[in-house]
């Protein structure tokens, strides 16, 4: 492995940066056609699901608090009323579409389209920066047609505006090496505050970021110039992530630097419950994961309870980070399996969800359904790519250091798919220096460095395929059930909360909805009064009185509460 590292033709950032900054005729006519293709398949997704997803214009969950948060600053409230709960910079791009376009989700869609189809440029540039254009094409080819992308750019998630905005964070770092002005240096800053306004986590960046300054640097400026350019990039993070700040000191009088939302996924990250995926602790209801809102609600609640006074959003934050803490350090074997656990969860090939998955919904689109790159694909070839290109770790760090923050955010917290995905256009980066590097040494007939390749191709893609989580689809089932009961698709409401019980036959809110379904078809009143019995059966397990008297009252009113009817 280390031979073919040595032999590597690709330059380093510091020689390539000025020399890849003008593209010649064919790679602009390249470039051209793969942007070309991603964005008609995009579109062709974007077409497939506005046809045939329930979910399209009736968003749930995340996309619908963003929807909803876009719509009010279009309608005039730019300020709100309390500390940002949530990155505030997707919903404010949002807002800015909904107040050139109206309240549209297709416009807000179609925004993600060109996110995406922006990302695949910028994957081509800065491949071609750190490596050569062979990788640049490489990696924009299996960037412009990453399955994932589609199935997040076709709902409202801020790892659609990530994405690009990662790489130009990188890209503006790996600049200061290139010409190291304290302007340049500044930029860099500003990029990775903005990235932070979208998710707070990128915080981390600016430090790394400015360690790498003062180490890539060293011999070539003096200490004081390495200071000034550190200093640089950290005046240009806070004075990116200043406005968050005092918006939220104006509104609630709490030192919130970006937004709220701390704890408690840190809580449910690290507690006796958790599994490394996002799990509804047991002291609260699992319906809360169908409601970021009541989940905030009732993080608040619990947390002033437990202290006996009204709390602002910081200290509910760090109630619940507390907590875990102290669960931490009374257990901490436990603590490390779940770190082993997450660390699993995050390079493999299945897709974390927690509220819709890709499995079920590949039925909306014939894109999905083809046969295109995915995690499972990329992340082998990635992981083997960041092994090759290991001597260079000094020109490449920023690259290194993003994908360390992404995966230190799924440790300190927990896995999600769609909180691994702006680090995948810097993966696909390091999976087409892979692939070059596969086919030069091929060709080259180097037969040392192809068997040390493919041995480690099949050791890293047997790690990332190891059967670590066993999926259930019962939410995802419920949720498309749920929409189609809200449009009346009675039919297909039923099949879906069958499932939604097949998978989970415990599941309370399944029984629910389904009663009501069929109560509300006026033939199936048996079947109802049935599952109205289930659910009080099972509520009374549990010492659910609501669902109890709920159940009672619906019974009465079949005039059934004394029988067990059955269906036929």
């Amino acid at each position: 492995m280390d031979s073919a590292v040595e032999e590597s033709a690709a330059p380093s950032p510091r020689r390539a940066l000025s020399s890849a900054t003008r593209l010649g005729r064919a790679e602009w006519l390249g470039l051209a056609a793969l942007l070309a293709v991603a964005l008609a398949l995009r579109l062709l997704h974007l077409f497939e699901i506005r046809t045939n997803d329930p979910f399209f214009e009736a968003p749930s969950v995340d996309p619908r608090l963003y929807h909803e948060w876009a719509t009010r600053i279009a309608g005039g409230d730019w300020v709100g009323e309390e500390a940002f709960f949530l990155g505030p910079l997707y919903p404010y791009l949002l807002g800015v579409v909904y107040t050139i376009f109206g309240p549209s989700l297709l416009a807000a869609k179609l925004t993600n389209v060109a996110l995406g189809t922006l990302t695949v440029g910028l994957v081509f540039v800065l491949a071609r920066r750190i490596f050569d254009r062979r990788v640049a094409f490489v990696a924009a080819a299996i960037a412009a047609c990453y399955r994932m992308a589609f199935f997040y750019e076709g709902m409202l998630v801020v790892a659609n505006v990530l994405m690009p905005i990662t790489l130009v964070v990188v890209l503006t770092t790996l600049r200061v090496c290139e010409r190291p002005t304290l302007g340049r240096a500044a930029l860099a800053g500003v990029a990775a505050g903005i990235a932070a306004l979208a998710r707070q986590n990128l915080l981390l960046y600016p430090p790394l970021a400015i360690g790498w300054i003062l180490w890539s640097l060293h011999g070539t400026a003096t200490l004081a110039r390495r200071g000034a350019l550190a200093a640089a990039i950290g005046a240009g993070a806070l004075l990116a992530v200043l406005p968050a700040t005092l918006h939220n000191y104006a509104v609630s009088r709490d030192l919130v630097w970006i937004n709220s939302a701390g704890g408690a996924p840190f809580f449910t990250g690290n507690n006796p419950d958790a599994d490394g995926t996002f799990r509804v602790p047991r002291l609260f209801h699992q319906a809360l994961a169908d409601d970021p809102v009541e989940q905030r609600e009732a993080y608040a609640s619990l947390a002033e309870q437990a202290l006996g006074r009204e709390l602002h959003a910081s200290e509910v934050s760090a109630f619940w980070v507390d907590l875990s803490l102290d669960w931490i350090r009374a257990r901490p074997l436990d603590w490390l399996k779940l770190e082993a656990r997450k660390f699993l969860l995050y390079w493999n090939a299945h897709e974390v969800w927690n509220n819709r998955t890709i499995t079920i919904d590949r039925e909306f689109s014939w894109v999905l359904r083809a046969p295109l790159p995915t995690f499972g694909l990329v992340a082998p070839l990635a992981l083997l790519g960041m092994g090759l290109a290991a001597r260079r770790t000094r020109d490449l760090f920023p690259l290194y250091a993003m994908i360390a923050v992404s995966l230190a955010t799924a440790l300190a917290f927990f896995v999600l798919s769609r909180y691994r995905m702006p680090v995948v256009p810097l993966l696909v980066i390091f999976a087409g220096f892979a692939l070059v590097r596969i086919v030069e040494f091929a060709r080259a007939r180097r037969v040392r460095p192809l068997l040390a390749c493919a041995l480690a191709l099949v050791g890293l893609a047997g790690f990332v395929h190891l059967d670590v989580v066993r999926e259930d689809l019962s939410v995802a089932h419920y949720n498309l059930a749920n929409r189609y009961k809200a449009s009346q698709q009675w039919e297909l409401a039923v099949e879906h909360y069958w499932k939604a019980l097949e998978g989970r036959p415990s599941y309370l809110s399944a029984y629910n909805n389904l009663a009501l379904v069929y109560e509300a078809t006026g033939h199936h009143d048996q079947e109802a009064a049935h599952l109205w019995q289930e659910l009080r059966r099972l509520a009374l397990e549990r010492e659910l009185p609501v669902y109890v008297e709920r159940a009672e009252r619906r019974l009465r009113g079949l005039g059934l509460e004394e029988q067990d009817p059955r269906p036929e």
